[in-house]
């Protein structure tokens, strides 16, 4: 399939400024977990920067929907779909999943794990909330080398310190946390990754990330 028919089925790539990379977004108010933290004060999520400025703009809002309903109208389809998409559109070796929104369902992790299996010169970022989903997966799943889970903290300031974390190959991140761990440099660096790879590189156990 052509790039164009691909976007017309599963929606196009997104492109975070900050990233030296595609990414896939999804509506935040999709967000399972987040949707609970967003009711609690000084969570990560009540503050969401997926849920004010751009990410309101009408056209954003659609673009996210369609991936969505890509995704949940059949998993495994849409896995292939992106994986094909992917391949032609990311040539930086690296992908983010979700700069906005989160895991679905078993379904949708399997999917996207098979992604990173099918496209092993590609390393994927994945950061989730879903720790209960992300347990019971692991249970029955065995995590693609390429792919990094980093669980991120619930609230700001937290000690990056979640059980998960230690059972798995998982790493984690943190929100405002001062503390020992590495601090996402982008804030110092025009809101940019620039030649930062850490949030993919499963051997840095803990990113901290200024609030935003």
């Amino acid at each position: 399939m052509t790039v164009k028919a691909l976007e017309d089925r599963i929606g196009s790539l997104s492109k975070p400024s900050k990233m030296p990379c595609h990414g896939y977004s999804l509506p935040a108010y999709a967000c399972k977990r987040g949707s609970l933290l967003r009711q609690i004060d000084n969570s990560v999520c009540s503050g969401c920067y997926a849920l004010k400025n751009r990410y309101l703009f009408a056209n954003v809002q659609t673009a996210l929907y369609k991936r969505l309903d890509a995704v949940l109208s059949n998993e495994t389809e849409w896995g292939e779909l992106i994986t094909q998409l992917i391949s032609k559109k990311e040539k930086s070796g690296y992908f983010r999943w979700h700069d906005s929104g989160d895991i679905q369902s078993l379904d949708h992790l399997s999917a996207i794990n098979n992604v990173a299996l099918s496209l092993p010169d590609i390393k994927f970022w994945l950061p989730t909330r879903e720790t209960k989903l992300l347990s019971q997966w692991l249970k029955r799943q065995t995590l693609a080398d390429n792919l990094n889970i980093r669980i991120s903290a619930s609230m700001v300031g937290q000690k990056p310190s979640n059980p998960i974390q230690l059972r798995t190959k998982a790493t984690q991140s943190s929100v405002g946390f001062d503390g020992d761990s590495l601090n996402c440099p982008a804030l110092h660096q025009g809101n940019s990754c620039q030649d930062c790879r850490a949030c993919w590189d499963k051997s840095v156990l803990t990113v901290n990330y200024a609030l935003h």
